[in-house]
């Protein structure tokens, strides 16, 4: 190591204040994750956790100096704090948002909450905010080749942990603060971070994304405003990467590469879901959609789900109790697909959940390390079915769709969107889509949010879902 090389916490604020010119394909993939983070937002506001916290969060029926920002899906609006609260809950409520290895986290959830909650305090543009988003993705991707997978095993939620520096200097790049100030972010910030795995398959899950995306902007606006924090925190023996992986180490090598190789343009690093579950059940469900298709209604005797060993830490759940459970339950997942050949939202409601012929089925279900991909980090999964009659069908995939290699086309990613937006009709999502889709070109990102109330389209309760995303998927 080189011993005049800045210490980790100033080298992220350099990296945080610099001015960088991405390529073209990472600004692409950039407004590819924040058009797909947006419409989950809309989808996960009618999710049962924004009541409680819209009672609990003080809000305002438009905007004023201090209830700026826009609670996405409603027509309410609070301080950027709190905006970022709820709509980093609302991103990941459904567990259709994107994920990114090997940080094992959910980064626009954080990131596109704190950057739209930010751009309202600086009055950004669009391009600022693509800027910000690829600079907070960074922290992710290499947070989580420093600190990952024992971060992940030992039980932190990665989507907070990570989430809330990411937050912080993708927010630093909007607000304009200068390194010193950015080195007191951090430093404020490192000690909101947290998030437990135990709480997976509860509001709390989701939840955890709206504190990192909280967390990283208030951690901005209070070192904009002077309040001082630990100047060495990443690197303090009683400080972040030593007080998380304490006994059990770090590569700071990663830390000292910001910038270097971007996470996002990385083969796994940014990752689109097709269904509003976990992603370690991304492949079985894929699996066992198609093996639906070849069984025909025939009856199933045994089916064998062959994963790796890691697909067990946030898969928690065999029998759900709850909608939010069967999203962690690899079980389940794999018995509606095979019923009823999709997964989408209309997949997890408590009806579905207590399907006869489902549990049925999920006790013939069982889950084990296939010892050809147990190291497997992309959750590779195979699917067996034996049916009644004797036969024995099999389906392998070893990546989920949505990753770098199998990326959305426009055509998914917009079907998608208008899954989420169904309620608010097509006038609203033909007109949100295309500004999404042209913020590049947005001198003004807090005009691309005001066009984001819904107070001129009035929610409805969304129909039976049709699942057109799927269609265009295969």
């Amino acid at each position: 190591m080189n011993p005049n090389a800045p210490d980790l916490t100033n080298a992220m604020a350099d990296f945080a204040t610099r001015k960088h010119e991405y390529p073209p394909l990472a600004r692409s993939r950039a407004v590819d994750a924040m058009t797909d983070c947006i419409g989950c937002m809309f989808a996960g506001s009618r999710e049962a956790l924004a009541e409680p916290l819209l009672k609990v969060l003080p809000t305002t029926d438009g905007i004023s100096n201090l209830f700026q920002s826009l609670l996405i899906g409603t027509s309410r609006y609070g301080s950027p704090a709190d905006a970022a609260l709820f709509n980093g809950a609302v991103a990941h409520a459904l567990d259709y948002d994107d994920t990114n290895h090997p940080a094992y986290a959910h980064p626009s959830a954080v990131l596109v909450p704190a950057l739209l909650s930010a751009a309202r305090i600086f009055k950004a543009s669009g391009a600022d905010l693509i800027d910000g988003y690829i600079a907070g993705f960074e922290i992710f991707g290499k947070l989580g080749r420093a600190m990952n997978t024992q971060h992940y095993k030992r039980g932190w939620h990665a989507t907070s942990s990570f989430g809330t520096l990411a937050a912080v200097v993708g927010v630093a790049r909007i607000l304009g603060l200068t390194q010193q100030q950015t080195v007191m972010a951090l430093g404020i910030a490192a000690s909101a971070a947290s998030g437990l795995r135990a709480n997976f398959g509860s509001m709390v899950k989701p939840l955890h994304a709206g504190y990192a995306a909280r967390n990283g902007v208030l951690a901005a606006q209070l070192a904009l405003e002077g309040f001082d924090a630990s100047e060495n925190v990443l690197d303090h023996s009683y400080g972040y990467l030593s007080v998380f992986n304490a006994d059990i180490g770090f590569d700071e090598t990663p830390l000292r590469a910001l910038g270097e190789s971007l996470e996002i343009l990385t083969q796994h690093g940014l990752a689109l879901k097709p269904y509003p579950a976990c992603g370690a059940t991304h492949p079985g469900i894929e699996a066992a959609v198609a093996l639906h298709q070849e069984l025909n209604g025939e009856p199933i005797e045994s089916v064998h789900a062959g994963v790796c060993e890691m697909a067990f830490s946030p898969l928690i759940h065999v029998m759900p109790a709850t909608p939010l459970e069967g999203k962690f339950s690899l079980h389940y997942c794999v018995a509606a697909a095979l019923l009823f050949g999709e997964v989408n939202l209309s997949t997890f409601t408590p009806a579905n959940v207590a399907d006869p012929k489902v549990r049925a089925l999920i006790r013939r279900i069982t889950m084990q390390t296939d010892d050809r991909w147990r190291d497997d980090p992309e959750f590779s999964t195979e699917i067996t079915v034996v049916t009644q009659s004797g036969r024995r069908l099999s389906r392998h995939v070893p990546l989920a769709a949505g990753k770098p290699d199998r990326w959305f086309t426009a055509q998914q990613l917009r079907a998608k969107f208008n899954d989420c937006t169904a309620p608010l009709g097509s006038a609203f999502q033909d007109r949100i889509y295309s500004v999404l889709r042209n913020m590049e070109q947005a001198s003004n990102a807090s005009e691309l949010m005001a066009q984001l109330d819904v107070r001129d389209y009035a929610m409805q309760s969304p129909p039976d879902p049709v699942n057109t995303f799927l269609e265009t998927r295969t």
